[in-house]
Parts: C-alpha cells; sequence; structure tokens
C-alpha cells in the first residue's frame, strides 16, 4: 500500500489537491453524506470501464482493481487534507 510519508511530494499534493475538491463539491451538492459516497462508488466504476476501454484488462478487472484501491485510500488519514481545505 502506498504510504504518504513514503511518496512523491507532487503527488501527495495532487492528491490532496484533489481529495479536498472532491470533499468540497460532496458538501456543496446538496446530497448526504451516504449519497456522496454512493456517487463516489459510481464514479470509480466508471472511470475503471474507461481505464478498460483503453486496454489491458476486462471492466471487471479494473472495478475490482478501483475497489482495492478506495479500501487503500479508506485507510489513509484524512489530516492531509487540513492544508487544503477551507
Amino acid at each position: 500500500m502506498m504510504r504518504l510519508g513514503d511518496t512523491d511530494p507532487r503527488l501527495v499534493q495532487k492528491l490532496g489537491t484533489l481529495s479536498a475538491r472532491v470533499v468540497e463539491d460532496a458538501l456543496a451538492s446538496g446530497l448526504t453524506w451516504d449519497q456522496a459516497i454512493v456517487a463516489f462508488g459510481i464514479a470509480a466504476k466508471a472511470m475503471a470501464a474507461k481505464a478498460a476501454s483503453q486496454g489491458g484488462g476486462t471492466p471487471d478487472e479494473y472495478a475490482l482493481h478501483a475497489e482495492k484501491r478506495l479500501k487503500e485510500g479508506m485507510n489513509r488519514s484524512s489530516a492531509v487534507l487540513k492544508a487544503y481545505l477551507r
């Protein structure tokens, strides 16, 4: 699993920036937090399907990988977002 402390600082910044933007958009969407989480899952599956369409695996393989990565993301501290959220 990728650890933020062992990651290129530019990648950490990109991850934090995107995560903060997603959180801000979710909070402003009018969805409940539960509904927003469902939307994240739908978006992850759509991204996996797009990646699969570019070759290298099936949509199911990519969706399984996306699910694994989402779970890895859930295991990270959200403290990295403090610098990005206002």
